[in-house]
């Protein structure tokens, strides 16, 4: 398990940095969309099972929630980006360090809780300073 874990790690994180610099415009967001699903899926699994379920009522829960809005729905929506933006790089970036988040390839759990956190930042950063003319 752990060297699948370790796999899936190293993948995701080599798949997005390439797609974020290679399809800045396009490619990019419908990746982040479909990876953020899939882990909130998973950690949805994972704490409802284990019945931890009511640490996703946590406030990074929606601040990605706003993100796959504002991706999918609502692309031209300033009021909504400029929030997005600074959920993104307030509370969450700082919940990185206050969490102590750390980037460990063989455990999925980790992995999941510091991609909440980082790739809206990154995403939204990306979208305000490349994207956004």
């Amino acid at each position: 398990m752990d060297k699948l874990a370790y796999v899936f790690g190293t993948t995701i994180l080599v798949a997005y940095s390439y797609l974020i610099g290679k399809f800045p415009h396009d490619v990019i967001y419908a990746y982040s969309t479909l990876l953020m699903l899939f882990l909130l899926c998973y950690r949805y699994y994972s704490y409802w099972s284990n019945g931890y379920f009511y640490y996703l009522y946590d406030f990074c829960y929606i601040a990605n929630f706003c993100m796959l809005v504002l991706l999918n729905f609502a692309p031209k929506s300033q009021s909504l980006l400029i929030t997005c933006f600074i959920f993104s790089n307030g509370p969450l970036a700082a919940a990185i360090a206050a969490f102590r988040n750390s980037l460990v390839y063989h455990r999925v759990d980790m992995l999941t809780s510091l991609a909440i956190h980082a790739i809206p930042m990154t995403l939204m950063t990306h979208i305000r300073w490349v994207t956004v003319p």
